[in-house]
């Protein structure tokens, strides 16, 4: 018997119980035991273990159809089982080895799969996902237990109430058809019914739902086995737990040395780019003809309370991209289901944790592929992985060569600031500041208008020109103490600045509080399309201004490098970086590329979204550099292989 535990994040410790419970029962029966579990649960682990086995069962993540995912059936990654890519990393990162990959596994004769605790393998979706049809059940059952039965199975299970133990007991010791171990059930409901299977000649498809609505957590695919039958036909002879790494292929000893990774576009939700990897001297020449590279999205900070999660397959190059899940009806089963390993063990997907592998086009000096940004805004981790030309992860030694980077995705409404993260000027005075401002969005800013727009000679000039209401740079002062503040100021926007991708510097023409103290200038874009973008989910920028009495002594400087500006100007604390004043935490090493230029260009500011930063700063979308250290969060590891 074959027993293998795939990585699914909290839950994979519940799920090696599972197994365990069914371990047991198989060594009181006199079986043979071959045990595969996460973190080193990899394909080629998986193809060992299953050589010969009568019984096979797996825990862990599924991936069928039909689902919202895809259109049309894809045998890659549909079908089969969620592995760790690299051996010995993590309980998270798996990547989905579907239907094409089982069918090649060489089962014994008569052999039964059972599948415990999967999505979609029962008729079920992901638990937040709406169910869909009674077809749709069957179709995804029969889909599901195609690639087995090529493989050898005369009969699939899939069990969402309980664990896999029940199946084992009975296989290893009654004589029982398998149809009358799944009929006599502990889980049964009683509505079972049988359909036809349309994929698998001769075969028959079982469902029993919760309830005669829906809720399809229980199935069988088969054709008239036995329990005895199961037991004659078995062949393995090895009997342990498969751990060893020795199998995975690598590239480790070859002098391959990688680049940052580079992203061609400005990153916007669900928009698609490039993704470059560098590779240095002849480096692309030692790499295997076909070799592929996989990417993995890992939230770090979302810009909304929704929970993102990532299409299993997208495209048709197996690319991920972030999906929003809006809570709906739920697939889970009702309330009335007391049953301790209960369907809710079944595990969603979850935003970086699923590695998806695409093709990849070769120059001399790279290695590049199409990928999609995520549907949700927020900060990310991109991890790439590379993968032999069948798609199987080269090893952890080899993943230790590339460098995850951080990228931060906005939304089609979104805005971002280069602002100084100080300033000091002296009561009532008259002050120019200077801002970088980035539309890093897909939408323009400012909007159609068919009258003359408010806000004095600058905007009337642009309505005659463009014939829209333009968007404006909005300052307001807000003092830390309820003193007295000046009225906020507003700039208008160019057209070029207020279009997708538009990028320029801002001088925002303040006057000074008439009270010293400590003051935030807040500035915000405001679009008559849109209004305000903060109420959107871009952060405003925020500067911190210290104000003191005239004749004190703490006249103004200039402005600082770049902070080029009229004199007098406030003093500032910048980072040296032309255009761009200094945020409130930046990226090293330095060397790290632009949203809106790529990867040779200067560093830009990077985010500070711990709460107990002083003075919050935001950041121009993009890759932003290796992996570092956030404020009050725990480092992380910057050559980690799939995590």
């Amino acid at each position: 018997m074959a027993l293998i535990v795939g990585p699914v994040g909290s839950l994979t410790s519940t799920y090696r119980s599972l197994a365990e419970t069914a371990a047991a029962e198989a060594r009181a029966a006199g079986a043979e035991v071959v045990k595969v579990y996460s973190p080193n649960a990899t394909w080629s682990a998986v193809q060992r273990a299953t050589k010969g086995a009568s019984i096979v069962v797996y825990l862990g993540h599924g991936n069928g159809w039909p689902s919202r995912y895809r259109s049309a059936l894809y045998p890659p990654t549909q079908n089969g089982f969620g592995l760790n890519p690299v051996a010995g990393v993590d309980d998270s990162a798996h990547q989905y080895f579907g239907e094409a990959w089982v069918q090649k596994l060489h089962l014994a004769d008569n052999a039964v799969v059972v599948l415990s605790h999967l999505c979609y393998a029962s008729g079920n979706t992901e638990p937040g996902l709406a169910e869909g049809t009674r077809d749709e059940a069957i179709a995804r059952v029969d889909n599901f237990a195609a690639g087995f039965i090529r493989a050898g199975a005369k009969a699939v299970v899939a069990e969402g109430h309980m664990g896999p133990a029940y199946y084992v007991r009975q296989l290893l010791r009654t004589q029982l058809s398998i149809e009358r171990i799944w009929q006599t059930s502990p889980s049964a409901h009683g509505n079972a019914f049988s359909v036809i299977s349309a994929r698998s000649n001769g075969y028959t498809e079982r469902l029993d739902p919760d309830r005669t609505t829906g809720g399809y957590y229980r199935s069988l695919v088969s054709r008239g086995v036995t329990a005895g039958q199961v037991r004659s036909g078995a062949t393995g002879t090895y009997s342990g737990v498969i751990s060893q790494r020795s199998s995975e292929p690598s590239l480790a000893s070859r002098g391959i040395r990688f680049g940052t990774v580079g992203l061609r576009d400005l990153p916007i939700t669900n928009s698609e780019t490039v993704m470059t990897l560098p590779v240095a001297g002849n480096g692309v020449r030692s790499i295997p003809a076909g070799s592929r590279v996989g990417i993995r999205w890992d939230p770090i900070v979302l810009d909304s309370g929704a929970t993102a999660v990532p299409n299993p397959a997208s495209d048709s190059s197996g690319m991920s991209i972030g999906a929003l899940v809006v809570p709906g009806e739920s697939a889970a089963p009702d309330a009335t289901n007391t049953d301790p390993l209960n369907v809710d063990l079944v595990a969603p997907e979850q935003l970086g944790a699923m590695v998806e592998v695409g093709h990849v086009k070769r120059t001399r000096s790279s290695l590049s592929m199409d990928v999609t940004y995520p549907s949700t805004p927020g900060l990310y981790r991109l991890v790439a992985t590379l993968h032999n030309p069948s798609g199987v992860a080269y090893d952890s030694a080899t993943q230790s060569l590339l460098t995850p980077v951080l990228v931060r995705v906005g939304g089609p409404v979104a805005a971002a600031y280069g602002a100084p993260a100080a300033v000091t000027m002296a009561t009532s005075e008259q002050a120019s500041i200077s801002v970088r401002v980035v539309n890093a969005g897909s939408e323009a800013w400012d909007g159609p208008s068919v009258s003359p727009p408010a806000g004095g000679a600058a905007a009337l000039l642009y309505w005659l020109r463009t014939g829209n209401a333009p968007a404006r740079l909005v300052a307001t002062w807000v003092s830390v103490a309820d003193n007295a503040v000046p009225d906020p100021v507003s700039t208008v926007l160019d057209s070029a600045n207020a279009a997708p991708g538009g990028d320029a510097m801002v001088d925002i023409n303040v006057v000074g509080p008439a009270v010293p103290g400590d003051y935030l200038l807040l500035v915000d874009v405001i679009s008559p399309a849109h209004g305000a973008l903060s109420a959107m989910g871009t952060q405003p920028a925020l500067i911190r201004v210290s104000v003191s009495a005239v004749g004190t002594g703490s006249a103004p400087a200039t402005g600082g490098p770049g902070l080029p500006g009229p004199s007098p100007s406030p003093t500032t604390q910048t980072d040296g970086v032309t255009g761009a004043p200094s945020p409130s935490v930046t990226v090293e090493p330095s060397a790290q590329p632009s949203a809106t230029q790529g990867p040779s260009d200067q560093p830009v500011p990077f985010p500070s979204p711990s709460p107990t930063a002083s003075v919050p700063s935001v950041t121009l979308p993009g890759v932003l550099g290796p992996i570092v250290t956030l404020p009050g969060e725990t480092p992380a590891p910057t050559n980690s292989p799939g995590t």
